[in-house]
């Protein structure tokens, strides 16, 4: 499935129509190969209304040669021609507006005069706060950085590498950028494509270690062990330091392996107590994205247990985090 597709079909259904659909041109052969080379072809059917939705592969051609290529391919349809942005200059937006071209971007501004729709982007004045703690995905993000220190990527690059929507790898790197933990230089053709890289360490781990929240969504206590759990919390600290082992053996899985594992939650307390059972952590992203073994990666460890207040248990949390490159005091 396309990114054109998830992108603009969603917000189109979102805010128009929810009838509005997106798929590939069917009629390829009748095109000029030229036109090909220049525009990904789609039908989009919106209001009831089929028209072709042209996104651009390339470098943006001037407004005279968009005006006779939609005239072209106006001809050879029959249909109404919409140009699809990832996104545009204000000028160029007021061209296409003073010539009727009709256009839809990706941030939800779209010009369709031939169903009387008119969406601008409201300018906003945001004010900024101070970030006290990463989102979930902003911490995936960070983490990813974290782990893989060299990595220089784009949006859509960071989108497929996560599995994130074009949306939410943009906010997350966003926000990664707005605390100053990533830098980016911008390439490409129009010069306006960002590559994103993180700052040096031990900054980079300073910074984001102020932020970190736990990725433990709840604790359950189960008598089986989940097949794909992850050693984690009191237990994987004991193991990596000569901190006392937990009463009970502690596991991590996102929710999604949870709901899948078909394990039944021990409520009773004095069972709890009494018996040896598995402690569950449930975490809201999957402990296995940034560890190559049994154990939850260090700096997610870290941040699950950092809230209990125990010298001990703090001293073992440095202990660990003292071994990697990025580490400082």
């Amino acid at each position: 499935m396309s990114k054109l597709k998830i992108t603009a079909e969603a917000y189109l259904k979102e805010n128009i129509d929810d009838h509005t659909q997106i798929k590939p041109w069917p009629e390829m052969n009748n095109l000029p190969v030229f036109l090909k080379s220049i525009y990904r072809f789609y039908e989009m059917t919106i209001l009831n209304t089929r028209c072709v939705l042209l996104e651009i592969l390339d470098e943006t051609p001037g407004i005279d040669t968009i005006q006779k290529q939609i005239k072209r391919i106006g001809e050879l349809t029959n249909k109404q021609v919409v140009l699809y942005y990832k996104e545009i200059s204000i000028y160029r937006r007021k061209s296409l507006i003073k010539n009727r071209i009709s256009f839809v971007i990706e941030d939800g501004q779209m010009f369709l005069p031939f169903l009387s729709l008119d969406l601008k982007k409201e300018p906003q004045i945001k004010k900024k706060t101070k970030v006290t703690a990463f989102s979930t995905s902003t911490q995936i993000a960070y983490l990813y950085f974290l782990y893989n220190k060299n990595v220089v990527l784009n949006t859509t690059e960071f989108a497929e590498k996560l599995g994130f929507s074009l949306m939410t790898a943009s906010r997350a790197l966003n926000d990664l950028y707005d605390a100053k933990l990533l830098t980016y230089i911008t390439s490409g053709k129009t010069g306006r494509s960002k590559k994103y890289q993180r700052i040096s360490d031990p900054e980079y781990f300073k910074v984001g270690k102020a932020l970190m929240k736990t990725p433990v969504k709840k604790i359950v206590y189960v008598r089986r062990m989940p097949e794909d759990g992850l050693i984690a919390g009191l237990e994987a600290l004991s193991d990596l330091t000569m901190i006392n082992p937990p009463r009970h053996l502690v596991r991590a899985i996102s929710q999604k392996q949870f709901d899948i594992a078909n394990l039944k939650i021990i409520r009773n307390t004095d069972i709890i107590k009494d018996e040896s059972l598995v402690e569950l952590e449930i975490w809201t992203n999957d402990p296995k994205q940034f560890t190559d073994n049994n154990y939850v990666d260090y700096m997610s460890l870290y941040a699950s247990l950092r809230e209990i207040k125990d010298e001990r248990i703090e001293q073992a949390l440095e202990e660990i985090l003292r071994g990697e490159g990025w580490f400082t005091d």
